[in-house]
């Protein structure tokens, strides 16, 4: 439930374009949502004077995703948020070869044992299986548009990669895509169905003894794989993405990290940032402790 006093500059607004247009909700956010204008239920389209209290009752959502107990590491958590550090080797969403024991799954059992309620899971970020890290979960319909379309994200990633990079830091700008069914995604120009696509990389480390470079990479678009496919197509693929570059033995899995989430928060406005370490795995491999 969201209260608001409705602010002198808003009178005559129609009560739909208030809370799509200054308060971030979706149209399909509202569809499910009951509004109460002064106490009593009203249309969207009404209209609101200055000083009009308004509440947004959020129809609860449920879902078939099973809660299975999960040891969650919670990293952040306020009433409109939960993040969380994912391990490696867990799936986020239930898909059809993995139908249970996704993080999805634990988060569903953590909501009912917090709230005593099923809620579905709105995962803001999503992370490949073997990625590590930060992963961002709406507690409701309004928090997930605010963070859609309102917020101000930035999304940071450490990877080891083969090889040493020279420069200290540059942008790869390669449109990617994937052709037919092919998992694998490849450089493909936008006018053969290939999507924009640009990463930011700085060198945090290199590590002349092992040929490793230790890397921060900052995400301005969002492609399926794109870390993986551009740090791979710049020669630099990450240790252990047997995808991208090739298996290494002792290294069961690709070490790209979630490790930094900067955000804006949904009732301050204030930007906020959120961070978490090297996982042991990344550390181990690099010698640091």
């Amino acid at each position: 439930m969201k209260k608001f006093i409705i602010e002198p500059e808003y009178n005559n607004y129609k009560i739909s374009e208030y809370l799509k247009d200054v308060k971030g909700y979706s149209t399909r956010g509202l569809r499910n949502s009951d509004v109460y204008l002064n106490g009593k239920k009203v249309r969207l389209d009404k209209k609101i004077k200055k000083l009009n209290r308004l509440v947004v009752v959020e129809q609860k959502k449920g879902t078939n995703i099973e809660p299975i107990p999960m040891d969650l590491k919670i990293v952040f958590e306020d009433k409109n948020l939960l993040i969380i550090n994912k391990d490696a080797n867990i799936v986020v969403h239930p898909t059809l070869k993995k139908t249970d024991k996704t993080l999805a799954n634990g988060v569903v059992d953590y909501f009912l044992k917090t709230t005593g309620q099923i809620q579905v899971p709105r995962f803001y970020n999503r992370l490949d299986m073997d990625t590590s890290g930060l992963i961002v979960v709406a507690k409701n319909a309004f928090t997930q548009a605010f963070l859609q379309e309102k917020a101000e994200i930035r999304k940071f990633y450490l990877a080891i990669c083969e090889g040493i990079i020279e420069k200290d830091e540059f942008f790869i700008t390669r449109p990617i895509g994937r052709v037919g069914d092919n998992i694998k995604r490849e450089e493909l120009s936008v006018e053969n169905g290939g999507q924009e696509a640009k990463t930011k990389v700085k060198v945090i480390q290199r590590f002349e003894d092992k040929n490793l470079t230790l890397v921060e990479l900052e995400l301005f678009t969002g492609r399926t794989h794109q870390i993986r496919v551009h740090l791979s197509l710049e020669g630099y693929p990450i240790l252990g993405d047997s995808l991208y570059g090739k298996e290494v033995q002792e290294v069961p899995r690709q070490l790209l990290h979630s490790y930094k989430f900067i955000y804006t928060d949904i009732d301050t406005h204030e930007q906020k940032i959120i961070t978490i370490n090297l996982p042991d795995d990344m550390k181990s491999i690099i010698g640091v402790k």
